[in-house]
């Protein structure tokens, strides 16, 4: 008994000194509030923002929102430079530490800061604060802003950047799937590395599982190979499945050759997302058989011998009796033109990865063109290719 009486006393203590400090806060922050309001001149009301912002913590949001409101209101008189100097350094000040007290009912009046002031850091500040206050019915005003930007810069593009940068910052706090492919755009847009790279960097914390809004990027024709071979690298970079991964590649591949163009640099771009999605298929698989024209164009129409070989690799993995065929159809071609002495140093080169790739799939039905090789002159290394290719076929 004598001891849950001292455990009761002490609790009563607790609860007394959290009041008194209660108290002696709310004095505090009444102190600076009332202080505020006395002071006449953007200057003075600095200084008083800047005390209250170095003694009292994120409690104090009642008063930086107080003063913001002042700001705003007293803001469209302010003429002269140095004054309006003050208003921006206290506009981010007001900003930091509302976002920081995560104070929703500051929204609005955080998106007034963004459309009011002219200072790109303090609209940058502003869609930071948006962002962390989660200030929902302000969040289509922020991707639209972002958009708009990614869209059309205006001339003095650093300003632009910078509040790009807030807008990127605000939509990666906010967390929200809408916000999405705004920052994706904004990583691949005309910004600089500074703004493309936070905004990749951003995306893994908007969205787990990106894949459809990447995939609707790579199969809608409103957007350049660029943008669709951005959208297949991020979503190989991301934390999607492998099936997710896959299906995407697929996606990518299908594009890669419904496209046509002339230019050097696209074709390079085609080329590029061509690998990485035989590159994926290969690592991840797919139970997709759209995907077997696809591989078997890389092979016949590729853009190179390494993408011809990447397209074998991508047959090889997946192991099936569809690759099984096509990988046969390609070795009985080369033989063709080995009988008919029109073969070519790459064909003698090719036929040492098919073969392999050939024994790789596993699959009974590539025993006949195996088998094949056996009966025509080819060297002594590729028919050895050949016999341990069957050796795997069971």
């Amino acid at each position: 008994m004598e001891s849950m009486k001292h455990t009761r006393i002490a609790l009563l203590l607790v609860l007394a000194s959290l009041v008194v400090l209660a108290a002696v806060f709310a004095q505090e922050l009444d102190y600076y509030a009332q202080q505020f309001d006395s002071m006449d001149t953007v200057r003075d009301q600095l200084g008083i923002v800047r005390l209250a912002a170095e003694d009292a913590d994120s409690g104090g949001a009642e008063f930086y929102a107080h003063a913001l409101d002042r700001l705003l209101a007293e803001y469209p008189t302010i003429s002269l430079n140095n004054e309006i100097r003050y208003a921006d350094d206290m506009a981010k000040i007001l900003c930091q530490k509302l976002g920081e007290a995560g104070y929703t009912e500051a929204g609005s009046n955080l998106w007034r800061v963004v459309e009011s002031f002219s200072d790109p850091l303090v609209k940058a500040e502003a869609l930071r604060a948006l962002g962390r206050v989660q200030a929902v019915d302000q969040l289509p005003m922020v991707i639209q802003l972002l958009t708009d930007i990614n869209n059309a810069p205006n001339e003095d593009r650093l300003n632009q950047e910078q509040i790009a940068f807030g807008a990127v910052e605000s939509l990666e706090a906010y967390k929200d799937s809408s916000g999405y492919l705004p920052v994706f755009f904004a990583s691949t847009g005309w910004y600089s590395d500074r703004v493309s790279d936070r905004a990749l960097r951003a995306l893994p914390n908007i969205m787990d599982n990106p894949t459809e809004p990447l995939v609707s990027v790579i199969r809608s024709s409103s957007y350049n190979y660029g943008t669709k071979y951005a959208a297949l690298q991020v979503l190989e970079a991301s934390g999607v499945t492998a099936q997710q991964k896959a299906s995407g590649a697929v996606a990518s591949l299908a594009e890669a050759w419904r496209s046509f163009t002339n230019p050097v640099g696209q074709r390079s771009i085609l080329t590029n997302t061509r690998k990485l999605a035989l590159s994926m298929i290969r690592r991840y698989g797919t139970e997709d058989t759209n995907v077997y024209p696809l591989l078997e164009r890389c092979y016949r129409e590729g853009a190179d011998e390494e993408e011809q070989i990447a397209a074998i690799a991508a047959l090889a993995a997946l192991a099936t009796d569809d690759s099984a065929r096509r990988l046969s159809g390609f070795l009985l071609d080369i033989n063709e033109r080995l009988r008919r002495g029109t073969l070519t140093r790459e064909d003698e080169r090719i036929v040492r990865v098919i073969i392999p790739a050939l024994g790789n799939t596993g699959r009974p039905l590539a025993r006949t063109a195996l088998r094949s090789v056996l009966n025509l002159d080819w060297t002594g290394t590729v028919q050895r290719l050949a016999q341990e290719a069957l050796k795997k076929i069971q």
